[in-house]
């Protein structure tokens, strides 16, 4: 195509200095080419408003879908099967115009998309100006942020559009779409400039033509998911749950069926509003349920038949269901309200009575899928949850709880199995205080029972002497039904157990568990009590599902610095291989820095594991701030690709994030988890600070000088109690956080629960020193820190009053707080949009008080009117 006249964008390169420091300019574009556009017929005759269907018009059509462009070197630009082009990098001349040719011969409107990547790391407000004859519309990540209608005649001077836009911090793609009229004469051109704020500097701002760039908070709440996985029971097919967040708390959700051999799809229930699905017993056979006017439809169905059949419908408050072994009926259960009046004046009746369905009672019913027989199994004032069905379908393992409200834990336990020809029931354990959950072993004489250590008397319990057993330390037990005696299989294991399978294949018993800050699979060999690490090549298995009639498993997870994919195990060779990657394509330009263990040694001799994330573009010459991060309750903070504290996400903004576990957490052995109970921080505080101390000494790069730290919900208790005995650091964040131990043993909904095992046998009336002395809100006038505190307005969990009390403390004695209360969110950020405002809220604290950088928070949160 011969070219005649040339298309100039200009938009400054940071390394190349522009006429002034305070504006920047553009060196290089990425361009997609030109493509003719023409108007559509008829477009000269009035509509039913009167208009034509003018040039105007025929600019702002949407012509390609903007999100899939995809812009990056020699990536396709398809515009008709027979015209496309590919992006390509042009260098600006010495004027700082960017020339594309036009034909000689046109008689068509012609349309360009101009691209390129801005990367900022911090946060600014900056003014984009361009400059042009022609319209021009402009977009930064995805997102329209102007448009310039008009054109101008030759004889006239450009004109201008501008507009004064904030960047978080991070890469953005600057899109500008460009139009040139067939009649216009004017060389097509388009000059545009970024003026930076006196508080920026050329090293903050740099642009270029290859999308490289670093994780956001928008990778985590946005884009397309991997849900629930399961293997059907041949192992031939797998159903997965799908997702994709779009902006502005948009979503959907659906399921996929797949071959596992190729991957291909074979079903999906995209807009069919399924859920519950359950893969049966036998070779490709599945269930699922369906909802309508708030009554639900059980279906069954399979791979190969194109037709399912409603097994049931119309069922009221349905809770869930299970396959019988045989696949001859189903077990379902439903929850039904009590005939209780409420009104203006409701008595309590317990402590658990605050919370929502505790009234509610589910009951077990089963479903012969031969004859329709419809048969109510369980009945009572007491719910009825079901364990497990037995390997031959004759019996049924459930159980029954009740409150307990004069001695910890606080409930109490029945376990019973029904015959259910003759509905004959047996009880196997009353009223246990640590109870747990139960399956039958392969050949049904034998239960697999999941519970705390001090369940069935203590057995299970591994702690010195004068320790109290951490009841979150899940543990493992066999108990024989014939003569109810129980064996503790990992009682000197010290990984903590989440879940279990005992395989009916090879009849080995697979473990899904926490240790250290990994979550991994191991398996036990019953014969010779031997267990057996499995590695799936993840970090953390978040979680993972067995082929009953084949020896597969596919698990879920991640690495350190990777994000979820999907496993398929062969439980025979071990080996394993990738099964999906959901994510793979958003990541694929992202760029994370090194990570790193880094341990100590306490004082006291305990040994204090830990991890470190750096910087993408770390230089050991230079100072670094520091984030602190940690739990310190009874959970390590895993390995987590997308939490809600995403430590490689603080790193690319240019942070060193040190995260420690330390004493009390679960997955170091029993004897470590112990150090929690009766503790409440006093030891965990010490050992934060001098992990601190002994790691900035470590690393000459971090600067001391400039150390937050972070932690949520006992974190967020850590992080107030850590401020009253010590001014190490230079900003906290405490989010959902206990100010008063004693406040919250009473008033969060499972403040007494956790109490029974965080300070068990200890009450506000016989441990003052605990519950009083321990309380940060009672030591807030030790506190120096600027503390932020973060609080969901519905949290049920930790009442929004534990963050109430400590901010009015600290606003009597004038200390430097803040407190921000995030409008109708429980525990839990989880609407996405608001969990992207409660992100930039912690990196403008931390940017305001570890940088220096206190435009960001302003902007969020100066009240200029009062």
């Amino acid at each position: 195509m011969i070219m005649k006249r040339m298309l100039v964008f200009v938009l400054f390169l940071v390394s190349i200095r522009g006429l002034s420091a305070s504006e920047v300019f553009i060196q290089e574009w990425l361009f997609s080419g030109s493509f003719p556009v023409q108007l559509p017929a008829f477009s000269d005759t009035e509509n039913m408003d009167g208009k034509t269907f003018g040039e105007e018009n025929l600019f702002r059509f949407s012509w390609l879908d903007q999100n899939a462009l995809d812009p990056r070197p020699g990536k396709a630009v398809q515009w008709t099967k027979q015209e496309a082009s590919e992006w390509r990098e042009l260098p600006c001349s010495e004027g700082q115009f960017l020339r594309i040719d036009v034909p000689d011969e046109r008689g068509d409107h012609l349309i360009a998309y101009l691209a390129a990547w801005v990367r900022t790391d911090r946060w600014a407000k900056v003014h984009v100006e361009m400059q042009s004859r022609q319209r021009l519309e402009v977009f930064l990540s995805d997102q329209r942020i102007g448009t310039k209608a008009t054109a101008e005649k030759p004889d006239k001077d450009h004109g201008t559009w501008g507009k004064e836009i904030a960047l978080e911090p991070g890469t953005h793609l600057l899109l500008v779409r460009t139009f040139l009229s067939s009649s216009d004469e004017s060389p097509w051109e388009l000059l545009a400039r970024i003026k930076m704020p006196d508080y920026m500097d050329s090293e903050n701002i740099s642009i270029a033509t290859v999308p490289l760039r670093t994780k956001t908070i928008l990778d985590i709440t946005e884009g397309e998911r991997a849900g629930n996985i399961q293997l059907s029971h041949d192992g031939t097919y797998y159903s997965v749950s799908r997702s994709i967040a779009h902006p502005e708390n948009k979503s959907e959700s659906w399921t996929e069926i797949r071959q596992v051999q190729n991957n291909r799809m074979v079903r999906s229930f995209r807009h069919a509003s399924i859920s519950s699905f359950e893969w049966g017993p036998a070779g490709n056979l599945f269930a699922y349920r369906t909802s309508r006017d708030s009554k639900a439809s059980i279906w069954v169905s399979g791979v190969d038949n194109p037709y399912d059949r409603e097994v049931m419908s119309g069922v009221e408050n349905l809770a869930g269901f299970r396959w019988s072994p045989n696949a001859d009926y189903l077990i379902y259960s439903t929850r039904e309200q009590p005939s209780v009046k409420t009104g203006n004046m409701n008595i309590i009746l317990g402590m658990q009575d605050r919370m929502p369905g505790f009234r509610s009672r589910s009951f077990l019913y089963r479903l012969d899928l031969k004859t329709g027989l419809n048969e109510p199994l369980t009945h009572g004032f007491f719910s009825t949850s079901l364990q497990d069905i037995s390997p031959d379908g004759t019996k049924i393992l459930f159980s029954q709880s009740r409150p307990n409200y004069t001695e910890s834990p606080f409930s109490l336990q029945n376990m019973f199995i029904m015959d259910l020809v003759t509905r004959k029931v047996d009880t196997l354990w009353k009223d246990n205080p640590w109870g747990g959950s139960c399956s039958f072993s392969p050949d049904g004489k034998q239960l697999l029972v999941s519970a705390g250590p001090s369940a069935f008397g203590g057995i299970g319990e591994n702690v010195p002497e004068g320790k109290i057993a951490n009841s979150y330390d899940g543990q493992l037990y066999i108990y024989k039904l014939a003569d109810g005696t129980v064996e503790p299989i990992t009682r000197d294991f010290d990984p903590s157990v989440n879940s279990s399978f005992w395989h009916p294949v090879d009849k080995l018993i697979y473990l899904h568990v926490v240790e250290e800050d990994y979550q991994r699979i191991y398996r036990y060999h019953p014969r010779n009590r031997r267990f057996q690490v499995i590695s799936a090549g993840l970090d953390l298995v978040s979680s993972v599902n067995f082929s009953a009639g084949e020896s597969l498993a596919v698990c879920q997870g991640n690495n350190i610095s990777s994000p979820p994919v999907a496993v398929l195990i062969n439980l025979k060779d071990l080996k394993y291989r990738t099964l999906l990657e959901p994510e793979k394509e958003k990541y694929r330009d992202v760029q994370f820095g090194k990570t790193g263990d880094w341990n100590f040694t306490s004082s006291a001799g305990m040994e204090i594991k830990g991890r470190v994330y750096y910087p993408p573009d770390f230089d050991p010459s230079r100072k670094y701030p520091v984030i602190v991060n940690y739990y310190a309750g009874t959970t390590p903070v895993g390995r987590t690709f997308a939490s809600r504290y995403p430590q490689n996400t603080y790193a690319a903004a240019g942070y060193l994030v040190y995260v420690l576990q330390p004493s009390g957490a679960t997955g170091f052995g029993q004897a470590f988890s112990a150090e929690h109970v009766n503790n409440w921080g006093i030891t965990v505080a010490d050992e934060i600070i001098e992990g601190t101390q002994k790691f900035l000494a470590a690393h000459p790069f971090a600067d001391a000088s400039k150390v937050g730290c972070i932690g949520a919900s006992y974190g967020g208790f850590m992080t107030m109690l850590l401020q009253t005995r010590t001014d190490l650091f230079a900003a906290a964040i405490s989010h959902a956080g206990i100010s008063s131990i004693s406040s919250y043993w009473g008033e969060g909904y499972w403040g007494f629960g956790y109490s029974a095992a965080a300070s068990t046998g200890s009450y506000p009336w016989n441990n003052r020193q605990l519950y009083v002395d321990q309380s940060p809100l009672f030591s807030a006038d030790k506190i120096v820190t600027p503390l932020l505190l973060l609080h969901g307005d519905q949290d049920t969990n930790v009442p929004l009053g534990e963050s109430i009390q400590m901010y009015v403390a600290l606003k009597i004695l004038g200390k430097p707080v803040e407190f921000i209360q995030v409008k109708g969110e429980n525990h839990t950020i989880l609407t996405p949009t608001k969990r992207r405002e409660w992100h930039y809220t912690i990196m403008a604290w931390f940017d305001k008080h570890l940088k220096d950088q206190g435009e960001w928070w302003d902007e969020l949160y100066l009240v200029r009117n009062l």
